[in-house]
């Protein structure tokens, strides 16, 4: 019972960190949308150069052991023109998964945090583009079994993975994006838990304030 709330407990301090960043956005937008609206609001020259930050929260589903989980990513950088963005990522699950290699009762989730190139082959307009964000990083495969007090870290593993985003600029410093890719993990081997157990298609939905 103990375990129990305590898993309750680090789900609903992840989901509500999540839902402030993501109140935090929606706050930007809609002031941004309200200054577009006045027509006395002065006008800014958009650069085509220079290098802009940026953040972003996103998030997702993906497999681990065969099972569905749900990941929360967050990621600050920096544009480099109109090409180009790089900085830092960090990844969590929200969602623990069973671990059914091992003859008790285990769960299993990780932490990963690295860095990231993003290119953008393919503009459509100021609004639209298509990107390719490339990760690598490395973590940490936590568990908790029956009479844990919490998780533990009990393996380390490398990861890197690829994806393909479609992109839409809802304002001029809100960005919306879709998309998918896989995410490979090399280095897990504890608990009866493998590579491939991590290996995984994943799909993403984005969420990146821009200068």
């Amino acid at each position: 019972m103990l375990n129990g709330t305590k898993k309750r407990s680090r789900f609903t301090a992840k989901f509500a960190f999540a839902l402030a960043l993501v109140l935090s956005l929606s706050g930007t937008s809609f002031a941004e949308l309200a200054g577009m609206g006045d027509s006395n609001a002065p006008t800014e020259e958009k650069s085509e150069r220079g290098i802009k930050a940026l953040i972003g929260i996103g998030g997702g589903n993906s497999m681990i052991t065969d099972d569905g989980t749900i990941f929360m990513a967050l990621r600050i950088g920096l544009d480099f023109g109109k090409l180009l963005s790089a900085g830092m990522w960090y990844v969590t699950t929200i969602s623990d998964v069973r671990n059914y290699n091992v003859p008790q009762k285990q769960l299993v989730n990780y932490n990963s945090f690295g860095a990231f190139v993003e290119l953008f082959p393919l503009r459509f307009n100021e609004q639209m583009s298509v990107s390719v964000p490339i990760r690598v990083g490395g973590g940490a495969v936590n568990a908790l079994e029956n009479g844990d007090e919490g998780f533990e870290s009990e393996d380390y593993f490398f990861v890197a993975d690829m994806a393909a985003h479609f992109n839409y600029r809802i304002t001029r410093m809100l960005e919306v994006s879709i998309g998918g890719g896989y995410r490979m993990f090399a280095g897990i081997e504890e608990n009866n838990l493998e590579n491939m157990d991590f290996c995984t298609p994943f799909g993403e939905l984005r969420f990146t304030i821009r200068e």
